[in-house]
C-alpha cells in the first residue's frame, strides 16, 4: 500500500503512521516511545475499518500518548543522568580524567570549547554499564543457584533493556545506567531467571517474584518512566549555563511500592 508508513490523519484528526503487512491478521496499535501511534494493519483492509479501530481504542491511545509525553517531559536538554539522578554538567580543560562525577555535577574535560561531548560520554556510560551490571550480576547469580554467566555484553540498544541467550550470554543495555539501581536490578533479575524458565509462563514470574517481591511496580516503572531514555542523547543547553557550574541533582522518580 502507498500510505505505509507515511503520516495520515485519522477520527478527529488523530495523526497516525500505517504499516501494511501480508503476514497480519489483525490491526495492532503502538504508541511509540515519543508518543506517536502506529497501526500495524493487514494488506487490503479499508482505511475506514482502521479508522473504527483507532475509535474504539480512542480512550487507550490517549492514556497512552499522555504517559509518554509526561515521561519525556521529564528529560531536561543540558543535563545528565546516572542511577536514577539528574546532574549537571560543567566542562573543564583538557586533564587527565575525561569524566569525573563529581556531587551534583559531571565534571566533562574537553579538548576545545567546539568538541562534541557525546562520544565521550557515551563511552563513559558504557564503562559504568559494564562494572555495575557485572557487579549486580555477581550478586544475584548464587541467589539463583546459577554460576557466572559465559558472558556479559554491553550493547547500544534503542528497543530493549536486556537479552539472555541460549548458550548463556547476558547481554544488557548500556542505558540501564541511567536508571535508578532498582529498575536495573529488575532487568538482571528479569534475564537470569530466563537462565531458568523459558518464556514468560506463569512460573516465570513465580519465580522473578521470589528475588523481587515488588517486580510488578519495577516493571510498570520501566515501561512508563524508562521509554525515553532509550532514545535519549545528551545535548548541551542553549544558554550554557551548565557550562558555568548551575547543577541540579534531582532525583527520578523512583517505583511506586
Amino acid at each position: 500500500m502507498s500510505n505505509s508508513g507515511k503520516l495520515l490523519f485519522g477520527p478527529e484528526r488523530i495523526p497516525y503512521r500505517l504499516r501494511v503487512s501480508r503476514r497480519r491478521r489483525s490491526v495492532g496499535l503502538t504508541v511509540t516511545d515519543t508518543g506517536e501511534l502506529w497501526v500495524h494493519a493487514p494488506q487490503g483492509l479499508s482505511q475506514a475499518a482502521i479508522h473504527r479501530v483507532i475509535t474504539k481504542n480512542r480512550a487507550w491511545i490517549d492514556k497512552k500518548q499522555a504517559e509518554r509525553r509526561e515521561a519525556l517531559n521529564r528529560l531536561e536538554a543540558g543535563k545528565v543522568y546516572y542511577q536514577g539522578r539528574t546532574y549537571g554538567v560543567r566542562f573543564i580543560p583538557r586533564g587527565l580524567t575525561s569524566i569525573r562525577l563529581a556531587k551534583d555535577v559531571v565534571l566533562i574535560s574537553l579538548e576545545s570549547s567546539h568538541t562534541d561531548p557525546w562520544p565521550q560520554l557515551l563511552s563513559w556510560y558504557c564503562q559504568e554499564a559494564a562494572i555495575l551490571l557485572t557487579g549486580r550480576v555477581d550478586y544475584f547469580t548464587p541467589r539463583l543457584g546459577l554460576g557466572p554467566p559465559t558472558r556479559l555484553e554491553v550493547r547500544n540498544w534503542r528497543r530493549r533493556w536486556g537479552e539472555c541467550r541460549p548458550d548463556g550470554r547476558l547481554r544488557f543495555n548500556w542505558r540501564l545506567v541511567l536508571l535508578p539501581p532498582e529498575i536495573m536490578d529488575y532487568v538482571v533479575v528479569h534475564e537470569l531467571v530466563h537462565l531458568l524458565v523459558p518464556g514468560h509462563p506463569p512460573g516465570f514470574w513465580q519465580e522473578v517474584g521470589k528475588y523481587l517481591p515488588d517486580y510488578a511496580q519495577r516493571r510498570g516503572w520501566l515501561k512508563v518512566y524508562g521509554s525515553p531514555f532509550l532514545i535519549w542523547k545528551f545535548e548541551a543547553s542553549e544558554s550554557g549555563a551548565d557550562q558555568a557550574g548551575q547543577t541540579s541533582s534531582d532525583k527520578i522518580p523512583a517505583p511506586k511500592g
